[in-house]
């Protein structure tokens, strides 16, 4: 898990003095970081994929992939999709699980004798259904990208936005609090956004829970710019339980999730 990147100052502070000064940079042993999403395409497909890593010490600068685990998916009816990693991608993936409402879905990873578990079920979502685009004056280069969806009237509704282009990679939240039966913009700012760049934002359902965990992690690691878990700077607790030590959990999350996606080119 990495430290504050402020703990460099003690190194500028204390530049010239003579006395050796030892700063505890958490050698804790390193934890599991799941990324686990099962998600429900347009086309009624499903992309099914588990990102295992291992969080890493202070100096480095990247999580090490945990590739040989055993990771599987089992649906409500007792049947049993094993996940196989992919070194070309650094995933686990399995093409034959086909997503279906109510059915409880639950992953189990073996990883360095520990058993990890979590159950979930299919949140569906709306689409995206236009895109606008307008220059942000005053704040140099900077363009606002605005998506557009019909919030459901009823309540309960959390989104999952993500933003990518191929020099932008952002993801922000939404709850429905305020926007019940109501038209909804969700927008992203971005900087020296070039004329004709492909663009993809895509919109994934998710549940209460999902949404206070994400939310929280963003917070903390200002993770906007990237990945949710590209980094753990504080302990932040997600839906995967360690079945043989509670207190020992992973980082992250697995979750059950209807995506919409759609393209645009900038101008």
């Amino acid at each position: 898990m990495k430290k504050w990147i402020s703990i460099l100052v003690l190194g500028i502070l204390c530049w010239g003095c003579e006395d050796v000064i030892d700063v505890d940079l958490n050698t804790a042993a390193p934890r599991l970081v799941i990324d686990a999403r099962l998600e429900l395409l347009e086309d009624a497909s499903s992309q099914n994929t588990v990102l295992l890593t291992r969080s890493s010490g202070f100096f480095e600068e990247d999580n090490p992939l945990v590739t040989d685990a055993q990771v599987q998916v089992m649906d409500g009816n007792g049947v049993t999709y094993p996940f196989v990693y992919d070194p070309a991608n650094g995933l686990y993936r399995n093409a034959n699980l086909q997503i279906q409402d109510d059915l409880d879905y639950t992953l189990t990873i073996v990883d360095q004798g520990q058993t990890y578990e979590a159950t979930q079920q299919l949140v569906r979502t709306v689409p995206l259904i236009d895109i606008e685009q307008q220059e942000i004056e005053g704040f140099g280069e900077v363009t606002e990208i605005t998506a557009f969806y019909e919030d459901p009237e009823t309540p309960g509704d959390n989104y999952l936005f993500v933003y990518e282009d191929p020099n932008n990679f952002e993801v922000d939240l939404r709850e429905d609090e305020f926007s019940n039966g109501n038209r909804s913009p969700q927008s992203f700012f971005i900087e020296e956004l070039e004329p004709n760049t492909p663009i993809t934002l895509k919109i994934a359902g998710i549940d209460a829970q999902a949404f206070r965990f994400f939310e929280t992690l963003l917070q903390q690691t200002d993770a906007g710019g990237g990945g949710p878990f590209d980094t753990q700077p504080a302990t932040v607790r997600g839906n995967i339980v360690n079945q043989e030590n509670r207190e020992q959990f992973p980082f992250g999350y697995f979750r059950v999730s209807q995506v919409y996606q759609i393209n645009y080119l900038s101008q």
